[in-house]
C-alpha cells in the first residue's frame, strides 16, 4: 500500500528541509519506490500460483497424490516469491529518493538520511548482466555513507536508477576531487582498498609505476584493471566492489596521467 498524497507531501517536504540545512544545491531530481512497479509483476506470480494449486488440487482429489509434486515444487516458490513482494511493499512503499548536485536525501523506512557527496564513501556494487556480449539489464546499487556515518545501501528500491546512478558517480567524483589532489600535493597517499597512489605514482602492495608509464586503465565487467609500460601483466586487476570510491580513483587516474610527472613531498 503506498502512502496518501499528503504523506507524501509531508516526506518530500522533510527531505528538501534536510537538503538545505545540509547545503547539498540545486536539485537535480526525485524518484520513488519501485514496490508499486513490483507489486504489478508480482499479479503474474499470483495467477501462475493459482493455476499450480489448482493443478495439485486435481491430482489430490483423482488420487495421483504422487503427481501433486510436479506443480507443488513451483507452487512453494510462487509463494515464497510473494511473500517476499508483500513484505518488500510494506517496507519501502514510502521509500523517496531526493538527489541534489551535492549529494542525496532519502526517506527510508520512516527515516530521513542525508548524504553529503564531498565526505560520502562510495561502493559501486552495480551489476550489469549481459548476453551474447550485448548488456541486457543494469541494476545499480551503491553502498554509501551518510552525515551521520553510518552505512546507507541506495539501490532497486528506487526507480530511475539509470538516471539517479551514473549522476551519483559523476557528482561524487566531482565534489571529492578537489580536496583529493590538495592531499596529493601535500605528500599524502590515498588508498582504495587494495589499489593506493600519489602525486608521484599509482600501485597495489609493493607493484607500483610512475604516472608517466601508466599506459591504460580500464573499467569492464566489475573490474578495474591498470597497465604499465614495461610489464607484461597489468599492473594491478581490482573488483570495483571492493574498491572505495573508484569514481574518484578513476577521475584521480585520468588527471595525473594527463598532468605528467608530479614529484611527491
Amino acid at each position: 500500500m503506498t502512502g496518501t498524497g499528503t504523506e507524501q507531501g509531508d516526506h518530500v517536504r522533510l527531505m528538501r528541509e534536510a537538503a538545505e540545512r545540509e547545503g547539498l544545491g540545486g536539485h537535480r531530481g526525485g524518484h520513488a519506490s519501485s514496490a508499486p512497479a513490483r507489486g504489478r509483476g508480482a499479479l503474474g506470480v499470483a495467477i501462475l500460483a493459482a493455476v499450480l494449486a489448482a493443478a495439485v488440487a486435481a491430482a489430490l482429489a483423482t488420487g495421483y497424490g504422487p503427481l501433486a509434486i510436479v506443480p507443488g515444487l513451483p507452487l512453494v516458490l510462487c509463494v515464497i516469491a510473494l511473500l517476499g513482494h508483500l513484505v518488500f511493499g510494506a517496507r519501502t512503499s514510502d521509500a523517496r529518493l531526493e538527489q541534489y548536485e551535492g549529494g542525496l536525501v532519502v526517506h527510508l523506512k520512516g527515516r530521513v538520511r542525508v548524504v553529503r557527496y564531498a565526505d560520502t564513501t562510495v561502493l559501486d556494487n552495480t551489476v550489469r548482466r549481459t548476453q551474447y556480449g550485448r548488456t541486457v539489464s543494469v541494476t545499480y546499487s551503491f553502498g554509501l555513507t551518510d552525515t551521520e556515518g553510518r552505512n546507507l545501501v541506495v539501490g532497486s528500491v528506487f526507480t530511475g536508477g539509470d538516471v539517479w546512478g551514473p549522476l551519483l558517480r559523476h557528482d561524487a567524483a566531482l565534489a571529492q576531487l578537489p580536496g583529493a589532489l590538495v592531499r596529493l600535493d601535500a605528500g599524502e597517499r590515498l588508498e582504495f582498498g587494495i589499489v593506493w597512489l600519489t602525486a608521484a605514482e599509482l600501485g597495489s602492495g609493493r607493484a607500483s609505476a610512475p604516472w608517466h608509464l601508466v599506459s591504460g586503465v580500464e573499467l569492464e565487467d566489475g573490474t578495474l584493471t591498470v597497465r604499465a609500460e614495461g610489464r607484461r601483466g597489468a599492473l594491478l586487476v581490482a573488483p570495483t566492489r571492493y574498491t572505495p570510491n573508484v569514481s574518484l580513483l578513476l577521475a584521480l587516474t585520468e588527471t595525473l596521467r594527463a598532468a605528467g610527472p608530479r614529484p611527491s613531498r
